[in-house]
């Protein structure tokens, strides 16, 4: 059976900081936010500005931030840094800002959307992940897309009063095609079509 998603990427504008900043009063939206989370509403705000602004007008960016949108709005935010156009290599951090889909087949599709840019669109040779232990949810979701545990970092954040261990991932552009030879089968996973979809849409949409 094709798989139908309406699930794509695109790059994060100034109109997206009022949904994103929105998603900052759940509380397991913080936990999970790589870093030292800001403590008030002004920090979050100045901090998600600069996130939204810091590739603007660089031919070669160091950082790449896309929004996760849907036919409903947008549903989480991605960020692709560290970006080494000489190694051709970059971390990924994904974030749903719907707690409903941060289990399902929506994340699944996003991290399978961000692989395919990052390979296809940026020409990368390796993608890397740092996973807090607790996300369970995140790393099982690296490894089912054929990432490796690369390293352990004890007791390296704290959450809760408590230490948590992190998980580094790495995943290469052969274990990514690995990947989409499994789901080969499946319509409507490639980025062209997830573009063509899109274009289709905004064309319906226009009035003619």
């Amino acid at each position: 059976m094709p798989l139908k998603t309406a699930i794509y990427i695109r790059r994060a504008e100034r109109e997206d900081l009022d949904t994103i900043l929105s998603w900052m009063d759940d509380e397991d939206f913080i936990r999970f936010l790589y870093g030292d989370p800001a403590r008030s509403p002004k920090q979050l705000r100045s901090k998600i500005v600069t996130l939204l602004g810091r590739s603007s007008g660089l031919m070669m960016p160091g950082s790449i931030y896309l929004v996760i949108d849907s036919p409903e709005g947008p549903v989480g935010l991605l960020a692709l840094q560290k970006i080494s156009w000489r190694n051709r290599s970059c971390t990924i951090d994904l974030y749903m800002g719907q707690k409903s889909l941060r289990n399902g087949i929506v994340a699944a599709m996003a991290v399978y959307r961000a692989l395919e840019y990052c390979f296809d669109e940026l020409n990368l040779h390796r993608v890397g992940a740092y996973i807090y232990a607790f996300n369970t949810r995140s790393w099982r979701l690296m490894e089912k897309s054929g990432a490796k545990r690369e390293l352990l970092l004890k007791d390296h954040v704290l959450r809760d009063g408590k230490l948590y261990d992190m998980y580094c991932y790495g995943l290469l552009r052969e274990e990514f095609e690995q990947l989409r030879e499994r789901y080969a089968d499946f319509k409507g996973m490639s980025l062209a079509d997830m573009i063509a979809a899109h274009k289709g849409e905004e064309e319906a949409e226009s009035p003619s």
